[in-house]
């Protein structure tokens, strides 16, 4: 078994020169097993063709060492050397000559895949540059060390989720503990640590469900005498080496008496179908397996999993050189049994001139295979007898290999398979199934800046993300605030369920939020922690309480990402009509509401709609509600109060007319009144966001303004801003008559409906743009998240308020449609 998370972790260690420093310590758990010692800019293998009996570590400096190092066997690991050259050509070209080291195994090259996307991020945000080489190369280097410390936590949920697998099928108790077979070496000397099939071993003997392990000597080159026997006695694990030809006999004689329940083993690649490729006589472990009970388990992290590679047979199958099989080399053993470890002697074992066919791997069909499990959890056949690797793959099931894709093209494909109407199974009964595509959508959202006025590239983003979930969408082109501004288009976007759909919106319920946010931009993270784009987030495993932050991340992005994920899981499960909804996502909210008022006059154009202004049959906003459903929020109003003044000198201001005085006076009667209050909205209230005036400290000030947010709490939503501004106009006028009031349009009170049962409900203060939507409809106002947080530097919500929001649309949405 050649196990390659070694060598993905390693493919790119040794791309920085002695000047770097740092030193990666993440194997002191195995310290006498470590098959690499490294620190950046050296690299020291552990030569596995000298255990048990020798351990000795070579330096390796270049990427053609490394090739030699991993072609012949002395280590399952492959470093690289790029010591003298810093483009990403060049990278590139080493990390295809490495990929060659090892071609049956796709870990190694999925691993070198990712490393290329890293170095192309690095290129594509402008790092590429000869003065940037120490940045581009620690980019690089860190997404190398980043696959080796995710590795060794991998290993060891597959060890947790292949003893868990086994012990429920057999029932299995310290009392009445298994005992298994493995094929090859699949422990700490093959990965960062811990093991996949040798992990499982690990696992069931430190919680006392091991009764035996039996390990294959593994041809060719005997890895499981030289290394797996070697792991095991240092383990303290009760063990017996028997030969590849004796699995039968063993099976027959011993399986009951020893309680003999399953063969596990690793897997160089697993593709679609579940074929496996391992070391060879693996095919003949699972034909008697099969023939006599025993359970067949394959071990693999799901980056040795291939999707693009359909079936077994497009493998490709290293074959080793001839003398691997008729000759072997090893310590020289003294008369009385004692093991020279000074003297190695290489010695025949069959005829040289005989001819040798010496594969080193085979395939085992996936029938006979029981259960594949991964680090993301344990996977069997379906009722059709076929694996289906979506539920622990949702993110690559329909991209399949990332082997020559551009970061962009992944992270395309990578969006796409995991959007809403791919709806996977939950890997636990605690994670719903549509938990990595929500979370990936609102990643992928949240990492591009929408700012007001510049929320183009979002728009553009979802129009591509929904047309991939089969809608009809529409792009509507929504005018700048300022039309002298030079600033790219930005668009509002409109999507119909079904491609080629009819675009309707009478009797339709609307759903809409804004995606557009206020400065400045946040970037993504996760407790914490900034995630960059190119980093792979295991979604599946993150806890509910997890925080998930960035800009957008809370106002209005989540409301997005979860309008989106709940209309499709309906649409798809048949629970609402494909034609009873229409998606719309606005621009400007946050300056104005210029996107949403732009839709609702469109829908008086007579062009477009000849048959007269299209009735909605309601609508569902999105606002950070904290899930509760909101039965009205505040009005609101706002501009400039404007005072005029005379200049003068400040040592004589009788002289002149102190326009900054005069205007803080105004705003001093303004907040201390009383501007109208209701039971239901509570206190009319002013802000004071923009002071300016003056023009130096010992000048009478000529002119002075504020600009203020009202909240209006009074009236209904059609007079609430008028009789709040003229109290504000009657108050100015008490404090002076050149005192000026320019407020634009604004609204009372806005009443949403809220008898939805199992919805909390609440008031909220904030204003929104949904009275720019005109039409005698019912609305409705819900969504994830605080407004507490929606605007600070800590703008963020929990893994679990998304899933919440999902939940909690979709009794909302289905309630609205079913409404009569």
């Amino acid at each position: 078994m050649e196990q390659l998370f070694t060598a993905r972790a390693l493919a790119a260690f040794l791309v920085l020169p002695s000047w770097h420093v740092g030193t990666l310590e993440l194997l002191k758990k195995y310290p006498t097993k470590i098959a690499i010692k490294y620190s950046r800019g050296k690299l020291l293998v552990l030569d596995q063709l000298r255990l048990p009996h020798e351990h000795h570590y070579d330096e390796i400096s270049t990427a053609e060492e490394a090739f030699d190092c991993i072609r012949s066997m002395r280590v399952r690991a492959v470093p690289l050397g790029l010591f003298s050259k810093d483009t990403i050509a060049y990278i590139e070209s080493r990390l295809d000559y490495l990929k060659e080291s090892r071609p049956t195994a796709v870990d190694l090259s999925n691993a070198i895949s990712l490393l290329k996307l890293a170095a192309r991020a690095a290129k594509l945000e402008g790092l590429a540059h000869p003065e940037a080489k120490e940045t581009i190369l620690s980019s690089y280097i860190e997404a190398a060390e980043n696959i080796l410390a995710r590795d060794l936590e991998n290993n060891t949920s597959i060890g947790s989720f292949g003893a868990a697998w086994l012990q429920q099928q057999y029932n299995a108790t310290p009392d009445r503990p298994l005992s298994v077979l493995t094929h090859c070496n699949t422990g700490s000397l093959a990965t960062s640590g811990h093991g996949t099939a040798l992990g499982i071993i690990r696992t069931l003997h430190a919680q006392k469900l091991l009764k035996h392990a039996y390990c294959t000597e593994t041809r060719p080159y005997n890895q499981g005498s030289r290394l797996t026997s070697f792991e095991l006695v240092f383990e303290g694990i009760p063990a017996t080496l028997v030969t590849d030809s004796m699995a039968a006999a063993l099976f027959a004689l011993h399986r009951e008496r020893m309680n003999i329940g399953a063969v596990i083993v690793g897997a160089d690649r697993v593709v679609r179908n579940g074929d496996t490729a391992n070391k060879i006589g693996t095919y003949a472990l699972a034909v008697l397996a099969r023939h006599h009970g025993v359970k067949f388990v394959v071990a693999a992290p799901t980056t040795s999993i291939d999707l693009e590679t359909e079936t077994g047979e497009g493998i490709k199958i290293e074959e080793r050189k001839p003398e691997e099989l008729t000759q072997i080399s090893g310590a020289v053993v003294n008369a009385d049994g004692s093991i020279d470890t000074s003297r190695t002697a290489r010695v025949a074992i069959a005829d040289q001139r005989i001819g040798v066919w010496n594969p080193a791997f085979d395939v085992t069909p996936h029938a006979l295979i029981d259960a594949i499990v991964t680090e993301r959890g344990t996977v069997v056949k379906g009722a059709d007898g076929k694996f289906n690797f979506s539920q622990v793959l949702p993110e690559r099931w329909r991209c399949g290999s990332i082997s020559g894709m551009t970061s962009f093209s992944f992270v395309q494909c990578l969006l796409s398979s995991q959007g809403p109407r791919r709806l996977i199974q939950p890997i636990s009964p605690f994670v719903p199934s549509y938990r990595v595509p929500l979370l990936s959508l609102h990643r992928a959202l949240v990492n591009v800046s929408s700012i007001s006025q510049s929320e183009g590239d979002v728009g553009l983003l979802l129009k591509d993300l929904l047309t991939d979930l089969n809608y009809t969408v529409s792009l509507q082109q929504v005018p700048l605030e300022d039309p002298d501004e030079d600033a790219p288009p930005r668009y509002n976007v409109i999507a119909w369920p079904d491609s080629g759909a009819n675009r309707t919106l009478d009797n339709r319920v609307l759903i809409t939020t804004h995606i557009d946010v206020v400065p400045p931009y946040v970037p993504y993270g996760i407790n914490n922690k900034t995630i960059p784009p190119t980093d792979t987030v295991d979604f599946a495993r993150l806890a509910p309480t997890a925080r998930i932050s960035g800009r957008g991340s809370v106002d209005a992005k989540a409301s997005v990402a979860t309008q989106v994920t709940a209309a499709t899981a309906l649409l798809e499960a048949g629970a609402i009509p494909r034609d009873s909804v229409v998606l719309l996502f606005v621009v400007s909210e946050e300056i104005g509401g210029k996107g949403l008022g732009h839709f609702s006059d469109s829908l008086s154009n007579t062009t477009e709609y000849p048959a007269g202004r299209p009735q909605l049959k309601a609508s569902v906003h999105g606002e950070p509600t904290e899930n509760k459903l909101a039965c009205g929020h505040k009005g609101g109003t706002s501009g400039w109060i404007t005072a005029r003044g005379k200049a003068g000198h400040s040592g004589y201001p009788e002289q002149g007319k102190s326009a900054t005085a005069v205007l803080i006076r105004a705003l001093n009667r303004l907040l201390d009144a009383d501007l109208g209050s209701s039971e239901q909205y509570g206190n009319t209230t002013v802000n004071v966001g923009i002071l300016e005036g003056g023009v130096a400290a010992n000048v009478i000030a000529p002119e002075a303004r504020a600009r203020l947010s009202v909240r209006v709490a009074v009236g209904n939503q059609t007079t609430g801003a008028d009789i709040v501004t003229e109290r504000i106009e009657n108050l100015l006028s008490e404090v002076d008559d050149e005192l000026e009031l320019d407020f634009g349009e604004g609204n009372g009170p806005v009443q949403f409906a809220c008898d939805v049962d199992g919805f909390e409900t609440v008031i909220v203060n904030y204003g929104t743009d949904v009275p720019k939507l005109e039409g005698d409809h019912p609305r409705y106002l819900y969504g994830p998240g605080s407004i507490l947080v929606a605007h600070a530097d800590n703008e963020g919500l929990t893994v679990k308020d998304l899933e919440d929001a999902v939940e909690g649309y979709k009794r909302l949405i289905k309630h609205v449609v079913e409404a009569e």
